[in-house]
């Protein structure tokens, strides 16, 4: 099937889309090239897409012979047309996974149309597992964009911790008209290029902190501090060695602060694991 046939197909899917799924089906061949051809693929790259729907970007990645595509959905439906279409191919790879349960390492180049509702949560599964992935492209809602960059005014533990794992890179803003159903917004399409931050050891912790800390995110960051460790005369000595205004909003702070922070509390022993969320800090 030629490209013009097979976007035209993907229009009679209009109706079958998930709404509870976030699914919108992108109908523009021209724009599925651009963006495919952000990734840059080399030989021997280990290719994940990221809710590959009806296959309007895998038709484009599978044209890569010399590379390993996993393309993955959770919903059985698009499952079937892309093992149709794709699965027969020697280098490709077509499953039923969630992303958020799959393991990212072995990954060198990530693609993905993501779907609204659950955007922040895979990109931060992303930067703290994908430790091996050389460039990711992704298309989100246009506002998400503006929230993940270095000069955002909505600064949160996303944009802090992934402008220190990597840098972000604008590509182009796909209008609403370009899929089916219609979505009430237009999307953006960005790269993220990872660089040698994205291997520390230190992340998960680093990043769960930041999210701890910014629970309160209107409060001072010594109430913030002093609530996570229940104890504010050790909030109090820990952001006086860290010369630190007591006063500053979590937002106010930079990644430097939230890294020399995560190293203070990690030589007291503070426990700050997924399963231990809450616990009281070992002295």
């Amino acid at each position: 099937m030629n490209e013009l046939e097979f976007f035209e197909d993907i229009k009679t899917y209009k109706f079958q889309a998930n709404r509870s799924l976030g699914q919108n089906f992108l109908i523009k061949c021209d724009v599925a090239q651009v963006i495919c051809s952000q990734l840059s693929l080399e030989d021997n790259d280990n290719v994940l897409e990221i809710g590959s729907g009806l296959g309007s970007l895998s038709y484009y990645l599978v044209k890569n012979q010399n590379v390993n595509i996993t393309l993955i959905d959770v919903d059985e439906r698009m499952l079937v047309k892309l093992t149709k279409d794709f699965g027969g191919l020697s280098n490709v790879t077509v499953k039923r996974q969630n992303v958020l349960t799959a393991n990212l390492s072995s990954y060198t180049k990530i693609i993905g149309n993501l779907p609204y509702y659950i955007t922040s949560g895979i990109i931060e599964h992303i930067l703290l597992g994908a430790k091996n992935a050389k460039t990711i492209v992704l298309m989100t809602q246009k506002e998400v964009l503006a929230k993940l960059m270095p000069n955002t005014k909505d600064v949160s533990p996303l944009s802090l911790f992934l402008n220190y794992v990597a840098s972000i890179e604008p590509s182009i803003i796909v209008g609403r008209n370009n899929f089916v159903p219609v979505p009430h917004v237009d999307s953006a399409v960005f790269k993220i290029i990872p660089n040698e931050n994205i291997k520390n050891a230190n992340n998960d912790y680093l990043y769960k902190l930041m999210c701890k800390i910014f629970l309160h995110r209107r409060k001072t960051i010594l109430n913030c501090l002093a609530s996570l460790l229940d104890d504010k005369a050790l909030a109090t000595l820990i952001l006086k060695e860290l010369k630190t205004d007591i006063s500053l909003r979590p937002e106010q702070l930079g990644i430097e602060f939230y890294i020399a922070l995560s190293n203070k509390l990690k030589s007291l022993d503070f426990v700050s694991t997924p399963k231990q969320r809450g616990t009281r800090h070992v002295r």
